[in-house]
């Protein structure tokens, strides 16, 4: 029978786990200061190629504008006003286009209360406000309608553009009515589906 004798100290073996640990330990921040220094590599490499892009749309809008220039000088004064009006005219009729005049009577119609009468509907078809007049028994109904505007989610939560002014509408019975005016943006897709685009973006 062969007998094997340690004389290794306790030190000497705690010394050596130690050092193991210590070695273990910096084999693994080498790799992760590896990754890291890969990682940041990369992403220099495409904040350079986002600069880059950057700078080549910035070099093509120079030019453009440059071109744009060059062209009102030598274009008559006339035919530049002739053109910026015929393109006027067309955003104009795009945007009739793509205003719903169904969709939009359809949603306006359940947010007018008992007691207020519309008189007119004048939508702006660039910026989609919408200005609206009309007359109410009295200004609590002319509150509760614009209350109904800006909770739709078809129009802007922001308290609209407003004036009324009180008329007498009978002399005999002094029965008087609210005229009212007001300016609201229009959102033909509805304010929620805006915070999902935002989301997903």
């Amino acid at each position: 029978m062969r007998i094997k004798i340690n004389f290794a100290s306790r030190e000497y073996v705690m010394a050596r786990k130690i050092n193991a640990i210590l070695i273990l330990f910096l084999f693994c921040l080498g790799a992760v200061f590896s990754y890291n220094i890969k990682e940041y590599r990369k992403a220099l490499d495409r904040e350079n190629m986002l600069v880059s892009e950057v700078r080549l749309h910035e070099r093509k809008d120079a030019e453009s504008s440059a071109r744009l220039q060059e062209i009102k000088k030598t274009a008559p004064e006339k035919e530049v006003k002739a053109s910026l009006q015929e393109a006027e005219f067309a955003n104009t009729a795009i945007g009739r286009r793509v205003f719903s005049w169904t969709a939009f009577l359809n949603r306006f119609e359940e947010l007018v209360p008992p007691g207020v009468s519309i008189q007119s509907i004048h939508p702006d078809f660039t910026t989609l406000d919408v200005e609206i007049t009309g007359t109410a028994l009295d200004m609590a109904r002319v509150t509760e309608f614009m209350e109904r505007l800006t909770r739709s989610q078809y129009f802007d939560d922001l308290p609209p553009v407003f004036h009324s002014a009180e008329v007498l509408a009978d002399k005999d019975i002094g029965k008087t009515l609210q005229n009212f005016n007001l300016k609201i943006r229009y959102k033909p897709d509805g304010r929620n589906a805006r915070l999902e685009e935002r989301g997903r973006s």
